[in-house]
């Protein structure tokens, strides 16, 4: 009785709580003390200075045009080898970027047709070792086309160089084709899955799904406890990357954390927009958000990461996938490629 007393009393006492993406995906809320950020990193005055009774405000309009873009990446092979006693870390990796369109006077959602859905597939090197673009041979007949074109890496000569070459491909890709959208008009709102670049275009909204910095002094992260689905916080200007950003609660009321045994963070997402939009369309656009970002939310029976992971960014997860290939199938190519070769000297 004395022990089942003392475990009651620590789950009791100890404020754990469920992490509901499950163990198959990154946890979303990484933060750690060496990475939070001072107050001085921020300006989390730019709407308001009262974080205690901040109440968003309805948006005047909705964009009737929303692009949701993302992309994949997969290592297909890693590499070592090198000149004589030398090891250098290689890899190759494919690589897949596209955007769907949601017509919200239709409504209607499909795949954007130009740009198209891409594929790349990359070879690099960690170190000072130069990659050549390498003809992956296909058997005959076969329609399939496997060209890994060399990209220059700056990574060390370490194992993690692989992971980073693929990934910094990328995110190149998806910046290209942001690049390639041209939007300038309001009626039109571009989602970036992922963090924003430093020359992402204005109209182009960053979608931050995992926490990986604590961008708020604790005073007014306090808030981001308290936001409920479809609240925001204030916008918050981070300096040394002329963005404006603010927290804001994603998901249904109908899924109550406490219900659940979640954390009361869970469906926080973090949402980044050029500084260059000014104050004014900055919160035009956060107060679309709290409409727009619940809206197309996942749930949980459909996707493990909901609500953060969007819908529409969920299905075109799904189609790159299905068009960067048979991870197997490639495998087997590149281990034919390689043992063509020989054996080791």
């Amino acid at each position: 009785m004395h022990e089942e007393n003392y475990v009651s009393n620590f789950w009791r006492s100890h404020n754990f709580r469920l992490e509901p993406w499950g163990n198959d995906y990154e946890p979303p809320i990484q933060i750690s003390e060496e990475i939070a950020l001072s107050e001085s990193d921020v300006n989390p005055t730019v709407e308001t200075d009262n974080w205690d009774s901040f109440e968003s405000q309805d948006p005047r309009s909705l964009p009737n045009r929303l692009i949701f873009t993302d992309g994949r990446r997969r290592l297909d092979a890693a590499l070592v080898g090198g000149d004589g006693n030398t090891i250098t870390y290689g890899v190759f990796g494919t690589i897949a970027v596209g955007a769907v369109v949601v017509d919200r006077t239709i409504p209607k959602a499909s795949y954007l047709l130009e740009p198209e859905i891409d594929i790349h597939r990359v070879v690099g090197f960690g170190g000072e070792q130069e990659a050549v673009s390498t003809p992956i041979p296909c058997p005959l007949g076969s329609k399939a086309e496997l060209l890994y074109k060399a990209v220059k890496s700056n990574q060390p000569n370490t194992p993690e160089a692989r992971g980073a070459i693929v990934q910094n491909a990328m995110l190149a890709a998806e910046e290209q084709l942001v690049g390639k959208l041209n939007i300038k008009d309001t009626d039109t709102l571009v989602i970036r899955d992922g963090s924003l670049r430093y020359e992402s275009p204005i109209f182009t909204l960053g979608y931050v799904k995992t926490m990986h910095r604590q961008y708020l002094p604790e005073k007014y992260a306090a808030l981001l406890w308290k936001l409920l689905p479809g609240q925001r916080t204030p916008i918050f200007e981070i300096k040394d990357r002329s963005q404006y950003s603010w927290y804001l609660k994603s998901g249904s009321s109908q899924h109550f954390n406490k219900q659940l045994g979640y954390h009361d963070l869970h469906g926080i997402v973090r949402l980044e927009l050029s500084i260059k939009n000014g104050i004014d369309r900055a919160t035009e656009i956060a107060n679309q958000t709290c409409y727009l970002i619940p809206y197309y939310a996942s749930h949980p029976s459909r996707d493990p990461r909901a609500p953060q992971n969007l819908a529409p960014v969920g299905a075109l997860e799904r189609e790159l996938g299905r068009r960067m290939g048979d991870a197997t199938l490639i495998k087997r190519r590149l281990q034919n490629f390689l043992a063509s070769f020989g054996g080791n000297k």
